[in-house]
Order: C-alpha cells, then sequence, then structure tokens
C-alpha cells in the first residue's frame, strides 16, 4: 500500500530524531544540518567532538562561532551557495583547521533542505576525514597535501610563505593562485591559522610553557605569539589554557 501524502510528511517527520541517532553510530564522520542563516540547528556527537564543545553549546551557532575566520567563511558561502542555487555539493575536498589542534584533510557533502512546497530553506551536510596517501587524495589536491605536510614539520623553523614556495619549486604567485583555486584561502593565511591551530593544541594538551610553545609554533616571540593569539581567539594563551584544559578523567 503507497502512504498518502500526509503520511509520508508524517513518517519523515518521525525519522528525523532516528537519523540523527544513527550518525552518532558512525564516529569518523560529522553531520548537521543548519538553516538560512547557517546556524546549527542540528549535529551528531562527532561533530561535537571535533569543535571540543558539548552539542548543547553548538546549537543556533555558526561556522564563524566555531572555526577559525578563513576557513568559517568558506565554509559558510559554500552553504550559502546550496541555498541560493539549489544544487548540492558532493565530496568537496576541503581542508579542516578547528580552534582546537585539528588539521586534516576532509571530503564534504552539503545538499539543499526544502519544505513541502520546494523552497530551500536550509542545508544538511556531512564531512568525513581523508588520508593523505597520495593514491587517496585527488590529483589537483597532491600539490597542496604536501605544501601542508611540509609546513607541520617545518613549523618550529619559522616556515613563511616564500620557504613554502621554496619547498613546493612554485613561485609565491603560482603558489598563492593553487591555493586561491583550492581553498579559497591565501598561503599566509593557511599558515597563520596553522600556526594557531597547533598552539591551542599545545596549550592544552601538553605542560609546554608560552615560551616553549612559541618556539614550536614559529611565531617571532612570546609577545608576537601572544598578540596572534588575542586577535583571533579574543583571549590570552593563559585564559584559554585555564578554559581548555581537559581534566583528567
Amino acid at each position: 500500500m503507497i502512504p498518502k501524502p500526509d503520511d509520508r510528511t508524517h513518517l519523515l517527520q518521525c525519522a528525523i530524531e532516528p537519523v540523527l541517532s544513527l550518525f552518532n553510530d558512525v564516529p569518523e564522520v560529522l553531520f548537521w544540518v543548519k538553516d538560512r542563516q547557517c546556524r546549527i540547528l542540528a549535529l551528531n556527537q562527532t561533530f561535537a567532538e571535533c569543535v571540543n564543545l558539548p552539542k548543547a553549546d553548538i546549537l543556533e551557532k555558526s561556522d564563524a562561532d566555531l572555526y577559525f575566520p578563513e576557513f568559517a567563511r568558506v565554509f559558510m558561502e559554500d552553504d550559502q551557495r546550496v541555498m541560493a542555487t539549489g544544487r548540492a555539493i558532493h565530496r568537496k575536498v576541503e581542508l579542516l583547521a578547528n580552534r582546537f589542534g585539528e588539521v586534516e584533510w576532509r571530503s564534504t557533502t552539503k545538499l539543499p533542505v526544502q519544505d513541502n512546497r520546494g523552497k530551500v530553506i536550509g542545508t544538511a551536510g556531512i564531512s568525513r576525514a581523508m588520508t593523505e596517501a597520495q593514491e587517496q587524495m585527488p590529483a589537483q589536491y597532491r600539490a597542496i597535501s604536501q605544501i601542508t605536510r611540509y609546513c607541520r614539520q617545518h613549523m618550529a623553523d619559522g616556515v613563511d610563505v616564500a620557504s613554502m614556495a621554496q619547498g613546493a619549486g612554485m613561485s609565491i604567485s603560482t603558489l598563492t593562485r593553487q591555493f586561491k583555486a583550492h581553498l579559497r584561502i591565501s598561503p599566509g593565511e593557511f599558515l597563520a591559522q596553522l600556526r594557531l591551530s597547533r598552539a591551542c593544541h599545545l596549550l592544552t594538551e601538553t605542560p609546554l610553557n608560552i615560551s616553549e610553545i612559541t618556539f614550536e609554533c614559529g611565531y617571532e616571540s612570546p609577545a608576537a605569539f601572544s598578540r596572534a593569539f588575542r586577535r583571533q581567539m579574543t583571549m590570552s594563551p593563559k585564559d584559554y589554557r585555564t578554559s581548555f584544559t581537559r581534566t583528567a578523567s
């Protein structure tokens, strides 16, 4: 027996919570639903763990509240494009660098969510981690993958955009075009967020002091580190450590 339209609507409404629960059993996948203002209305536990916040503290927030500005801008622009066009984004390769030390390549799909009249009222998405194995990385991202790995390995050496380009065998202008084309951020923006992400991790997961973290992240001085940190995180490194260090279980 084919269910009546009202029955279908009721079934779909009743299925929302079970679907959310299903995604809690897929720990490698982030799942979310956003409204037209890009505010998160639903998410799975993996998403909450990725940004190191309770689920209740994430609801009604946008990517701008959870990720570094340059990356949040790209994520939200994609949401807005999906809502404006009604067309999905499938398996987009992107770099995720959040405020809690995680920097990784992910494959992201975003779909428009429509009401029963066909009007787009939001987006739903999933994102899964990718390995950096060359055979699994799309060809156009392999060079950038090598560059990001180079930056992580040489962060304490004070890697900058010039050395990024030299290490990749590119001119600075070519490097910039590659980053803008595939990640929609500049190499300098990427490097700044990579340093800050590493600093957040060291502040919350290690006993290193501020001077040691300054060196490990390639900042010129503790003062330069503190200025950069305050500008992005709106608090001092010391206050961040106090607020976000995980307590022993």
